[in-house]
């Protein structure tokens, strides 16, 4: 099973129509999503955040998401969500083919959308995950946050704040990327103060 973007096109107006639905859905900031290829980064607290986001930036743009190796076990979840542009990591190791897969959808102009917290299982603060910031510099690409709000419950005020894109210092270093994942998580979590 394959990414196919047209799938993802019409699926995300679907989705649309439920996130609304389901909550009362605000999103912030659309306008500052990039033309080209970057990465996207927020926080995230619930299985839904991934679909809050795609439906945020709208269909105009292919998106692919980074996703715990996982869920693609789980027979009836894996080619659907193959087909909507997630591609599995592994979050035990240096993941050399969801780095690559990573590199070629920037070099795309794809949105590559990574949490770097690693895991819903989480408080605001603990440290982000270096590997996260480690793709991110290496695509060279703007880095754009979004912050989501966290619990999220059936009809309630839903918010996905899109800040402005930056571009990282180049780095090559464990603690270049330590520094720049501290910098992604500031900056996503900094966005709660447009609510």
């Amino acid at each position: 099973m394959k990414f196919h973007p047209k799938f993802q096109a019409i699926a995300i107006p679907v989705v649309n129509v439920y996130d609304h639905l389901k909550y009362d859905y605000h999103v912030i900031g659309r306008e500052n999503v990039p033309e080209d290829g970057c990465v996207v980064i927020a926080n995230h607290t619930q299985w839904a955040d991934p679909v809050l986001i795609a439906t945020a930036m709208g269909n105009k743009y292919p998106i692919v998401a980074m996703a715990k190796k996982e869920l693609f076990a789980i027979k009836p979840l894996a080619p659907l969500i193959t087909a909507l542009g997630a591609f599995p990591v592994d979050r035990g190791t240096a993941d050399i083919g969801a780095i690559k897969t990573s590199l070629k959808a920037i070099k795309e102009g794809k949105k590559l959308l990574i949490f770097p917290e690693g895991t819903t299982k989480h408080a605001e603060g603990d440290a982000a995950k270096e590997g996260a910031a480690m793709i991110a510099a290496r695509t060279g690409a703007p880095i754009l946050p979004i912050y989501v709000s966290e619990n999220k419950k059936f009809r309630s005020k839903v918010y996905v704040v899109i800040g402005k894109p930056f571009v990282p210092e180049k780095t090559r270093t464990k603690e270049g990327y330590r520094k720049l994942a501290d910098e992604m998580m500031k900056r996503v979590y900094a966005l709660k103060e447009n609510l």
